[in-house]
Formats: structure tokens, C-alpha cells, sequence
């Protein structure tokens, strides 16, 4: 299985999703990050990340063709220049099992989600292909009243999935994990009592 996680919108949780939902889940994964600008993967605790341009589509099909199993965060500064390079090659869009679009309930990122999977779709990309991941949603608030726009573009336009019982809720555990880079596993294997210790050594309350 190849995923590739991708968003015209920047900070709609790619890199979270990429390194703390699919990794754990997706075993021996190699993992490839298309960035120049933001955050990676390497900087949330992923290990041994290959890091390539959006114009290096060639290349990144190269290495990615020996993989069994593979995740592709692609930074938000990164994905005109990807899926141009990905539709000078034939057949390119069929490189990848899953086009997975985090999707958080704000206007901007709402509008260019849609517009992500619409490309998406005009590059050759199946529908069943391309998921929309709700992301950073209020646990008081339905999901298909917050993302209605993107529930209405699914069964309008037929492009996508969206499901409201695949939601990532709004948690402040991400926020941790990408403070400590850590991963879950790093995180509910550590020793509470360390844990307990060594949050009241410090007077960093952001640490904390």
C-alpha cells in the first residue's frame, strides 16, 4: 500500500496525520516527504525520512517502485509543483494506492480540499482512490454540519469519500507529540511515574 497525503491548504495536520495515523499502521512503510519549507516527518520523530522536491516526481517513483509499502507527505509549498510533474508521466497518478486529504472545518481549508480532490480527479485519479480525512474536529460538533461542503462535493461530483465515522477529533496530545517528537508508542510506553517526575523538574510550562 502507497499513500500519498496531500492538500493545496497548509496546516490541516498532513505531517500529523502522515506520522501519527498511518505510519503506526502501515508496517515496514517507507517514509517520503515532499517539502522545502515546513515541518517534515523527521522533525515529529519519524526516523530515516526521504526527503524529495515536488518537481522530483521521476525520482521519487524511482525509489518508491521497490517499495512494498509507502507514505508520501506532500507539503502544501510543494503540491502544484507535484502533480505537474506527476502528469507529464504516464500513467502517473496510479502510482499510489490512496490519495488521503486531511480536511479541517475552515473556510480556506474546506475550499481548497475540494480543490485538491477535483485535480486530483483531472490528473486520472479514481474516486475510490481519494479519501478525505475529517481532521481537528470539536467532539460538540457533527461533522457533517461542519464539513457539509465537502459532504455535498462527495455525492455532487461523485469525486472522494468522506466518511463522518472516520474523524480525528481535536486533541492537545498532538500538540505534545510534535513538542517532545515522539511518537504514540514512545508516549504509552514511558513509565508514568517518570513521566510524573520529570514534569515537575521543569518550570517550562510549555514543556510541561
Amino acid at each position: 500500500m502507497k499513500v500519498a497525503v496531500i492538500n493545496y491548504s497548509g496546516s490541516v495536520g498532513k505531517t500529523l496525520i502522515s506520522s501519527y495515523l498511518l505510519a503506526p499502521r502501515l508496517t515496514g512503510a517507507k517514509f517520503y516527504a515532499v517539502e522545502t519549507i515546513n515541518q517534515s516527518a523527521s522533525d515529529l520523530g519519524i526516523e530515516n525520512v526521504s526527503i524529495f522536491k515536488g518537481d522530483d516526481f521521476s525520482r521519487l517513483i524511482e525509489d518508491i517502485v521497490f517499495e512494498d509499502a509507502g507514505i508520501i507527505d506532500i507539503g502544501a509549498s510543494n503540491v502544484e509543483a507535484f502533480l505537474m510533474a506527476m502528469s507529464r508521466f504516464d500513467s502517473g497518478a496510479n502510482e499510489f494506492d490512496k490519495y488521503v486529504i486531511p480536511v479541517t472545518p475552515d473556510n480556506k481549508a474546506i475550499d481548497e480540499s475540494m480543490k485538491t480532490a477535483h485535480t486530483l480527479s483531472k490528473a486520472g485519479v479514481s474516486s475510490d482512490k481519494i479519501i478525505f480525512v475529517p481532521n481537528r474536529i470539536s467532539p460538540d460538533s457533527e461533522v457533517e454540519d461542519v464539513l457539509a461542503p465537502v459532504f455535498e462535493f462527495v455525492k455532487r461530483t461523485k469525486i472522494g469519500k468522506i466518511s463522518k465515522k472516520s474523524v480525528i477529533y481535536n486533541s492537545e496530545v498532538f500538540e505534545y507529540l510534535a513538542y517532545h517528537r515522539i511518537s504514540f508508542e514512545a508516549l504509552t510506553a514511558e513509565d508514568p511515574e517518570e513521566f510524573k517526575a520529570r514534569a515537575k523538574q521543569t518550570t517550562d510550562a510549555d514543556e510541561r
